[in-house]
């Protein structure tokens, strides 16, 4: 078996980032040839050498360098976006690069007869609610990057209507493993240096998602014709409450559980004062009305669709994908 994949081609945009490096990986592990699409080389020191990558400088918001690079592709999983950018960064900017690269990478998924494109969204494209939500909850983004994530869906359903090209989109919520940079790494060094406070009473649930069962959900549904034109929402087997989030970093760090518990309106309005002090001063300071906020909020996402029809299972929790990070 591992013989007739070793012919098929596959691009991975966003090779760099959490899910793109372990899915780079996987693939060129189970036999995948594997382009890997970064915009600096020098920053994918970590996937060169590996049997089966090849790694190609460009950027998605360039349409010559997209068309070059999916020209004999059988399979594209789309991952590059703008997305962990400073407040300042301008809703244009996040349509530039996640609307227009993906329209580029669409246009060009259908010239060279892609056979699978594989679309990487968020759950941010939904409303915010204390209720679990799923595919069918209406879609009401409150940022610049979920209003152009929706917009990016609707790239690749519109275009790709009619056509022989398969499409599936992938739903995340926070994503946490070896190699995070984002909000998950900042709590646990947080945690590392006795600087987290549990918001509330440490009871809001949050649906989060280990990388390793990401790249699972990805290949699962890039392969799998029933997932043709579906969305899916893709999460751990449950959610996590804030307070087992950090007992369980802390746990892991060897640092003690017994977290100061900081009133709710307490903390946001210090996470306002913080923003006022930022803005005179022109620093970014660790504590924001919207961290807090976010922090204290429940966000429970229900994944049985993808569970049901493409019998995802997710074999990673939360101490074990915690555990790579901390290791």
């Amino acid at each position: 078996m591992k013989s007739s994949l070793i012919q098929r081609t596959v691009l991975v945009t966003g090779a760099t980032g959490t899910i793109g490096r372990h899915l780079t990986r996987r693939l060129a592990g189970s036999g995948y040839a594997v382009r890997a699409l970064v915009r600096d080389t020098a920053g994918a020191s970590h996937l060169r050498g590996i049997p089966g990558v090849e790694l190609c400088a460009g950027d998605i918001t360039d349409q010559r360098a997209v068309e070059d690079v999916v020209s004999g592709v059988d399979q594209v999983y789309h991952l590059a976006a703008c997305v962990h950018a400073p407040p300042s960064t301008p809703e244009a900017e996040f349509f530039r690069v996640n609307v227009e690269g993906t329209r580029y990478l669409v246009e060009a998924s259908l010239r060279s007869h892609v056979s699978s494109f594989l679309h990487f969204s968020t759950v941010a494209v939904l409303g915010e609610s204390d209720q679990i939500l799923d595919e069918e909850s209406p879609v009401a983004p409150s940022s610049h990057y979920g209003r152009s994530k929706l917009f990016a869906e609707e790239v690749v359903g519109q275009m790709t209507q009619g056509s022989s090209l398969k499409t599936t989109i992938l739903r995340l919520p926070v994503v946490y493993g070896r190699g995070d940079r984002g909000n998950v790494a900042r709590l646990i060094e947080a945690i590392r240096r006795h600087r987290y406070v549990i918001i509330g009473n440490g009871r809001n649930e949050k649906s989060m998602l280990a990388v390793a069962n990401a790249v699972d959900a990805a290949i699962l549904a890039a392969e799998d014709e029933r997932s043709r034109d579906r969305t899916y929402i893709v999460t751990d087997s449950r959610p996590y409450s804030q307070l087992e989030i950090a007992g369980t970093i802390a746990t892991l760090l060897g640092e003690p559980r017994d977290f100061f518990h900081l009133p709710s309106g307490l903390a946001l309005a210090a996470g306002f004062t913080a923003d006022i002090l930022g803005y005179l001063s022109g620093y970014r300071l660790p504590l924001s009305a919207e961290r807090v906020r976010k922090l204290a909020q429940t966000t429970r996402y229900c994944s049985d669709r993808i569970r049901q029809e493409l019998h995802y299972h997710p074999r990673q929790n939360l101490r074990d994908g915690l555990a790579e990070m901390i290791d």
